[in-house]
């Protein structure tokens, strides 16, 4: 009678495997005892580690969060775990759980660890960036994408050296640049170019070595140059430009002379609006120098448009600024600044190199300043319409 209750012929066969599966909680009973038995003796014959992995791939998953991240630490850097173990805990959903297996198992494939570099998270690319031993490749990758907490640890070992190509990413990265500025110069990490064409975004100790670079720039190129500077001479095109942003600085209008700034310089509108904030008071008087507005109106921009939110005393530093600085060294900022926002550097190396060669000629070069025929044509254009 007991058998005939305990193995009811007539109860269908599903029923009986589902009032007998094992639920979640084996997972947590069973797999981290046996993950603190299997780590607490070695060495491992073939069968026990056949019979343990099988265990952790079957329960790894329906394991509560807290004890994979547990069994993560007991298993990482173990040198009995198979690979596609320590793989699996790496691309553990759980960033947690996947940070030990990612900074001390040494056999993790490079795709794995390039993928996560570029996908992170950033809890992941952390792990990755402390790991005892980092490819060329992944460093690169985390030049890319890393924000600046990974980059800080990569900056800090001894062990590691960026080379010139993980320099040259890291300053097109102005995010970058902007938090750790100072790191990167102590290193030396920030080539002259690199200087200038973030300037607008370097801590305060460092504009001052953008601007000693450009000046430099400057003098290579007067010294290649011995007829002169053909650019400097007047323009009815600049002229007009320079007389135009005059007019909308007076009326207050922000977003018609950013347009006209932008047709000048040929920079971009995004890198126009970041020259009008409040805090870029520097940058906007290099671009003013550089479209070669005199003093006097440069005064006027400055004051209407910066007045509001600048004490006098910032003022008059900038005017300072403007007679200081010449008119060549502000062409190569501005050039440099063009070239960040077309990513020249990145996807024309072979017009970067020959920047380089020529000792900065392609800093004054007219067509970094939009001087094409159709830019000649909108700005006429935009005169004829105003008057």
């Amino acid at each position: 009678m007991r058998q005939s209750q305990r193995f009811n012929p007539n109860e269908p066969p599903s029923k009986k495997v589902s009032s007998t599966r094992p639920t979640a909680a084996p997972a947590r009973q069973v797999l981290l005892p046996a993950t603190e038995f299997f780590v607490g003796r070695q060495p491992h014959d073939i069968e026990e580690k056949r019979i343990f992995l099988e265990l952790a791939r079957n329960l790894l998953p329906s394991t509560p969060v807290e004890d994979r991240r547990r069994i993560s630490s007991l298993l990482a850097g173990h040198p009995e775990i198979p690979d596609d173990l320590q793989e699996r805990l790496a691309r553990d959903e759980d960033p947690e759980t996947a940070a030990p297996a990612l900074r001390k198992s040494p056999r993790l494939s490079v795709d794995l660890l390039a993928s996560i570099a570029q996908n992170g998270p950033e809890i992941s690319r952390q792990a990755i960036a402390t790991r005892p031993s980092l490819r060329e490749s992944i460093i690169s990758v985390l030049c890319d994408h890393a924000e600046a907490s990974v980059i800080a640890i990569l900056l800090e070992r001894d062990d590691i050296t960026l080379s010139k190509t993980h320099q040259a990413k890291l300053c097109r990265r102005s995010e970058i640049i902007a938090t750790l500025g100072l790191e990167l110069a102590g290193q030396d990490a920030l080539n002259p170019d690199g200087l200038m064409g973030q300037f607008l975004h370097l801590p305060a100790p460092l504009k001052k070595q953008a601007i000693a670079a450009a000046e430099m720039t400057s003098l290579v190129k007067q010294a290649q140059t011995p007829g002169g500077n053909m650019s400097q001479r007047p323009d009815k095109n600049r002229l007009r430009i320079q007389e135009a942003l005059v007019q909308e600085a007076l009326n207050q209008n922000r977003s018609r002379f950013a347009d006209l700034l932008g047709q000048g310089l040929g920079l971009s509108r995004s890198t126009c609006d970041l020259l009008l904030r409040s805090d870029q008071g520097e940058g906007l008087t290099i671009a003013l120098k550089a479209l070669g507005l005199p003093e006097f109106q440069t005064t006027t921009i400055l004051v209407r448009l910066l007045g509001d939110e600048t004490q006098l005393s910032d003022l008059r530093g900038l005017l300072r600024m403007h007679r200081t600085l010449t008119h060549g060294a502000a062409e190569a900022l501005v050039s440099q600044w063009l070239l960040h926002d077309q990513g020249v550097q990145k996807t024309n190396a072979h017009y970067s190199s020959q920047y380089q060669e020529a000792g900065g000629r392609k800093a004054s070069a007219k067509p970094v300043f939009g001087r094409s025929k159709n830019a000649d044509k909108k700005i006429r254009f935009t005169n004829s319409a105003e008057n």
